[in-house]
């Protein structure tokens, strides 16, 4: 049977039964109740949306801060090793101007240089090769300064 509420009442008129309006109820409260189930899923969507942004912005930073040490690293390490190589090449500058010195000092001896300066073609000079200059005299008082 089905009971269909009508806006008039057939049959008789002594017994008039009472309008229901539970229906119309009970349609409101599933609405409401859809509604605030949408609702409620949608703040759960957002709070969800929310949590994955906040990993992803800390995962970035976390990224971004992990490449800036890697590269103040790699700088770090590169300046090291550029360190090394001049500490290197001091080392070798200097002794090769050791060597230098120590050939200098062997050269710069009178008996070597007298040595080298007769198997060269030269001679001492005599008391009769040199030539001796009275600079007494003015010989330049015609040219002015």
């Amino acid at each position: 049977m089905v009971n269909k509420e009508y806006e008039y009442i057939r049959g008789n008129t002594a017994l008039s039964p009472k309008r229901k309006y539970d229906e119309v109820k009970r349609r409101e409260e599933r609405e409401n109740l859809e509604r605030q189930r949408r609702e409620q899923q949608k703040r759960e969507r957002n709070a969800k949306k929310a949590v994955v942004k906040n990993i992803l912005n800390v995962a970035s930073i976390a990224l971004v801060l992990g490449v800036l040490t890697i590269a103040r690293d790699g700088k770090v390490y590169k300046m090291q090793n550029d360190l090394t190589n001049v500490k290197k090449e001091i080392k070798t500058v200097t002794a090769e101007g050791e060597a230098l010195r120590a050939n200098l000092l062997k050269y710069s001896s009178l008996g070597e240089i007298k040595e080298i300066a007769s198997t060269n073609g030269m001679k001492m000079p005599q008391k009769d090769d040199s030539i001796t200059v009275d600079i007494t005299k003015d010989f330049f008082a015609n040219i002015r300064e």
